[in-house]
């Protein structure tokens, strides 16, 4: 995917249309916006609620998300996979702790690297879950950047000829 994301019309607007956007595209871009939006909001798993990280996580992103018109109920399963994503990155970082002051109190170099491999094993095969359901949000318009992204930039009926199409025409041909 080619260039940065689109920004909302609201944002748009804000920062005073420094990209000199018509009024017909900023119209046709908010009733595209309009058109993605569900009016419900966004709930808490249960896996989310069960770990205490994740469900703080949640409060809090909730709390920032209320006054923002992009993220409502069909972001729910981002919002909490996110969620739990950060209560695995705090039990993550309280296990590379209690690691650490093993491996320094272990004497036996083998054990300090059979502990080691292990804990490295399992922080390979998270991320790569992670990657993949990165990617699946993207395919999906799960994430509000990816909506985003499927909002055409022009109108419809404001499509320009290209240069040669124009030339072609010109000379009576039809390429």
């Amino acid at each position: 995917m080619a260039g940065r994301p689109s920004k909302p019309v609201q944002l748009i607007k804000l920062e005073g249309n420094k990209d000199r956007r018509t009024k017909a595209e900023l119209d046709h871009r908010e009733k595209m916006e309009k058109s993605l939006q569900t009016g419900t909001t966004i709930k808490e798993e249960p896996a989310t609620k069960a770990d205490p990280v994740a469900h703080k996580e949640f409060l809090r992103l909730k709390k920032l998300y209320k006054e923002i018109e992009f993220v409502e109920g069909l972001d729910q399963a981002t919002v909490n996979r996110y969620c739990q994503l950060k209560g695995q990155e705090h039990f993550l970082q309280d296990l590379y702790v209690e690691l650490k002051t093993m491996m320094e109190s272990e004497e036996k170099i083998g054990k300090k690297l059979s502990v080691y491999e292990d804990l490295k094993e399992v922080i390979t095969k998270q991320n790569q879950v992670r990657d993949k359901m990165l990617k699946l949000e993207d395919r999906l318009f799960l994430n509000p950047v990816s909506r985003m992204r499927a909002i055409p930039k022009k109108p419809e009926g404001d499509k320009e000829e290209s240069p040669m199409a124009k030339f072609l025409k010109r000379r009576g041909t039809h390429g």
